[in-house]
């Protein structure tokens, strides 16, 4: 996962569901690598997740 895409929000919205459940350090860790390497460098992030057409509740898990 190098680029904010459709496929990979909904791998990371899957990620943070299983966190959720499993409370998996290793798998935190690839989440918080994630937001990191991915998220926090893509300045077209938001307007990427306007066109993927989420619904409310994933946006929210997004933002």
């Amino acid at each position: 996962m190098k680029k904010v895409t459709k496929q990979n929000m909904l791998r990371y919205l899957d990620m943070r569901e299983e966190y959720k459940q499993t409370h998996d350090k290793e798998l935190l860790k690839e989440i918080n690598k994630f937001i990191d390497e991915v998220i926090n460098k893509d300045k077209h992030y938001y307007s990427k997740l306007k066109s993927y057409n989420f619904s409310s509740d994933q946006l929210k898990k997004c933002i």
